[in-house]
C-alpha cells in the first residue's frame, strides 16, 4: 500500500540507474575514438615556425620550416603575427614553391599594424 501511494505520488523510474550511465561511457568512447581517428590521418605538409625576430613595430621576420612528403609540390601557408594582447597585427599567405628537398625553410617578412610578439601557423596546405 504504501509503495502505492509513493508510486503514485512521484511516479516510477522508465530507465533504471545504469542507463545514463551507459549512454555517457559509450558518448566519451565514441569521441575518444573519433580524436584518436582525426590525430593519426597523414598529414602531407607539416610546418612550424622556425624562427621569428620582432625587426620594428610595423614588422616581424620569420623563417617557417616546411617538411613535405612530396618535394615537388606547391605548398601555400597562412601566417599570422600576434600582439602582447594576442590580437591578430598581421597576416599574410605565402607560396612555397617546389624543392629538391622534403625539408625547407622559407623566410617571410610580414607586415603589422602594430609591435609583434609572437608569429603563428594558421595553415599550410599543398596548393591546388
Amino acid at each position: 500500500m504504501t509503495n502505492q501511494l509513493l508510486a503514485d505520488r512521484y511516479g516510477t523510474r522508465q530507465r533504471p540507474r545504469w542507463f545514463w550511465w551507459v549512454v555517457a561511457a559509450a558518448g566519451i568512447g565514441l569521441g575518444v575514438a573519433w580524436a584518436a581517428w582525426i590525430a593519426l590521418q597523414p598529414r602531407p605538409v607539416k610546418a612550424e615556425v622556425y624562427s621569428f625576430e620582432v625587426a620594428s613595430d610595423t614588422r616581424i621576420d620569420v623563417t617557417l620550416e616546411i617538411i613535405r612528403d612530396n618535394p615537388a609540390a606547391t605548398v601555400s601557408c597562412s601566417v599570422y603575427a600576434q600582439s602582447e594582447n594576442h590580437a591578430i597585427v598581421g597576416e599574410k599567405t605565402v607560396t612555397v614553391d617546389p624543392s629538391s628537398d622534403d625539408l625547407v625553410h622559407h623566410d617571410l617578412a610580414l607586415t603589422t599594424t602594430e609591435r609583434a610578439v609572437t608569429a603563428v601557423i594558421r595553415s599550410c596546405e599543398v596548393a591546388d
